[in-house]
């Protein structure tokens, strides 16, 4: 075999790895643009990104609680009558008022600036609660905060939880959300 022969199989070889390279590299970018249009949107960011900070939150983190409980549908109301983009319910809506000593009617739960700031303001309070502990504020979002306590007391969780693989809560809805809502954070994290 010749140099030359040799030359052109090289670089025929060579050829076919940077083809699958570019092909690799193309179905990446593909990949990449659907989770951040479609899977992983940043529906609302300016109103999250204002409430979150206004709150001490990670926008990403209401984002993914946003995915969540509604998917990002502002009309979104669940069996238990939960309202608008992060869920929520009157009887919280009215408690989350009397704290921020303000005047909403409870139909503005579908209006998105109005339900991202009671949402926020309200998970502010649960991490607050318990005394930072992301985990458990957002099983209390999710399950009622009466029922996290109880789980507390009864030593079905512990207060200073952290993980949220494989939580053994008594709601299967709530380890499932808790999963939920932490996997979606950290591919907002990122992805942005």
């Amino acid at each position: 075999m010749n140099k030359i022969t040799v030359k052109n199989k090289s670089n025929k070889i060579f050829n076919k790895i940077l083809i699958v390279i570019v092909i690799i590299a193309i179905i990446c970018l593909i990949v990449y643009c659907i989770l951040k249009s479609f899977i992983y949107p940043l529906k609302h960011f300016d109103i999250v990104k204002k409430e979150a900070a206004s709150n001490n939150l990670d926008p990403y983190l209401i984002l993914s609680m946003i995915k969540a409980e509604s998917g990002f549908d502002k009309n979104a109301i669940s069996s238990k009558q939960a309202k608008g983009l992060m869920q929520i319910v009157d009887s919280t809506a009215d408690d989350i008022k009397d704290r921020l000593n303000i005047e909403v009617d409870n139909n503005d739960l579908y209006d998105p600036e109005t339900n991202i700031k009671l949402g926020c303001k309200y998970m502010s309070y649960l991490i607050e609660k318990y005394e930072g502990n992301y985990y458990i504020a957002i099983c209390a979002y999710n399950a009622g905060l009466g029922n996290v306590d109880k789980w507390i007391e009864q030593g079905i969780i512990s207060k200073d939880l952290d993980t949220y693989k494989n939580v053994n809560l008594p709601f299967k809805e709530t380890s499932k959300y808790l999963n939920k809502v932490i996997t979606s954070y950290n591919m907002y994290r990122l992805l942005y």
